[in-house]
């Protein structure tokens, strides 16, 4: 996130109440992208984990396509 933690941004984020009652969360343009980049990393490196016996049993035990084969189906 560009330097900054996951702390540092959650911690500037700031509530305003709407005039429908409703709490709104406000924070920076730069922060919200990379909070969003972050949470991609988390979710890769959880399927990474998840799948990591698989990936380190090679590509012919785990089932691998050959990307060539992908692309000429497209």
């Amino acid at each position: 996130m560009s330097g900054l933690t996951l702390s540092n941004v959650l911690g500037s984020v700031q509530f305003i109440e709407a005039p429908t009652g409703r709490r709104l969360a406000i924070m920076d343009a730069d922060d919200w992208i990379g909070l969003v980049e972050w949470l991609e990393e988390v979710e890769d490196r959880q399927v990474i984990r998840a799948n990591l016996e698989r990936l380190r049993a090679g590509p012919e035990v785990s089932g691998a396509v050959l990307l060539e084969e992908i692309l000429d189906e497209l």
